[in-house]
């Protein structure tokens, strides 16, 4: 089964938190050799290289891909919605993680949606991972 790795905190809390509480519902990826498809079912995880013993959780949960775009940056550099879609407070927060959207306009991106279906080490949600 596929991953994906997240390690960011933002001003809104670490992306972890924000996956559980159903805050965070996409990721942005430069494209993979092997890409992702909607439908398909990916383990989500926190800083999936280090220790779980280091951390304060290793498996955020496993999700459903529910779409994925493929977009410049320039597309999406200044869009508010998306920027708290992803994880931060507003397109200024996410210009700091992404980089300068005159310098970067054209570094193009697959953005990753996805709903949570089970919580790591919990109890599976119940009606999907919408709330």
């Amino acid at each position: 089964m596929p991953a994906i790795s997240f390690s960011g905190t933002t001003s809104r809390g670490p992306f972890w938190k924000q996956i559980l509480e159903g805050r965070k519902t996409q990721t942005c990826r430069k494209p993979r050799k092997r890409p992702l498809k909607e439908g398909q079912i990916v383990k989500l995880y926190w800083k999936q290289r280090v220790p779980p013993s280091l951390k304060p959780i290793h498996l955020i949960g496993t999700a459903v891909i529910t779409k994925i775009e493929r977009k410049k940056y320039r597309d999406f550099a200044w869009d508010f919605d998306f920027a708290v879609r992803d994880g931060f407070a507003d397109p200024l927060e996410l210009q700091k993680w992404f980089g300068d959207p005159d310098e970067n306009s054209e570094a193009e991106y697959d953005v990753i949606h996805f709903e949570l279906i089970d919580r790591g080490l919990t109890q599976p949600l119940i009606g999907g991972g919408s709330g």
